[in-house]
């Protein structure tokens, strides 16, 4: 089963073109990365699958509905997304701004109930960040917030959860922990479209991947079959050097330092 099919979108910032005649689907239970230098719309492709954007021309079908006929709550049950910086202009503190994770299940002025509790403290627990519950969301790092609003994430209990860079702003313990726990989300059947400039965490994690250039799709497919030196040369203008993963069949990259 699809849960997300995406159908000959464009969109424009103003006069720019930033997706040209994009389509590829999501389906249930994968773990799909989302490719592609700086610029070539992959962050824009997040926003229209979550709503927050519209494209000009084509179809977004969410669960074989058209998400232009999905009730925004409905839809925030459906789909969390985690951006990939979140600035808070109201210093709440942790707890509360992962509360802030169930309002697509509550109705106007409707106080949170005791299953509202419940996710946001699993929230809490599976992102690492009990620690932090008490603490105001302006005094924690950059990597800090990341992980609460991923938390937030999944307060929300969606069934297909969008990241866009989530390990950016983390050390190499916290890029383990983050992509240990979206491959656990997956493993008990949440969907997962994450954008990473990190090729090698992409390929090690990602069961398939879409390269975009210049807002088109250049090509999809397996880790396996899409990284190689002749496509990255060509879309990323960097010579690299591609081996084995020593512990899984998946390529990984290296910079060909210049005069060595």
């Amino acid at each position: 089963m699809e849960t997300i099919k995406v159908k000959n979108i464009h969109f424009s910032y103003d006069t720019k073109d930033v997706i040209k005649n994009v389509s590829f689907s999501l389906k249930q239970g994968e773990f799909l990365g989302i490719i592609g230098p700086n610029g070539a719309g992959k962050s824009t492709i997040l926003r229209i699958l979550c709503g927050i954007l519209k494209p000009k021309t084509g179809e977004i079908i969410i669960f074989d509905k058209d998400i232009n006929d999905i009730n925004k709550k409905i839809l925030a049950q459906k789909i969390a997304f985690v951006p990939q910086e979140t600035h808070f202009a109201l210093n709440f503190p942790v707890e509360e701004i992962v509360l802030m994770g169930r309002f697509p299940y509550l109705r106007a002025f409707q106080r949170e109930r005791k299953k509202d509790f419940q996710a946001t403290e699993h929230a809490l627990m599976y992102a690492n960040v009990s620690q932090f519950r008490e603490r105001p969301i302006n005094s924690l790092s950059s990597g800090e917030r990341q992980r609460v609003v991923l938390a937030r994430a999944l307060a929300q209990e969606p069934e297909i959860l969008l990241l866009d860079e989530p390990t950016s702003h983390l050390d190499l313990h916290h890029q383990y922990a983050i992509m240990e726990l979206l491959k656990k989300l997956n493993a008990e059947g949440m969907s997962i479209i994450i954008i990473n400039h990190d090729l090698n965490l992409a390929s090690l994690y990602c069961q398939r991947l879409v390269l975009m250039h210049e807002g088109c799709i250049y090509s999809k497919g397996t880790p396996q079959s899409l990284i190689n030196e002749k496509i990255l040369n060509t879309v990323y203008k960097t010579e690299v050097k591609i081996i084995k993963h020593p512990y899984k069949d998946v390529p990984q990259i290296f910079f060909h330092p210049k005069g060595e």
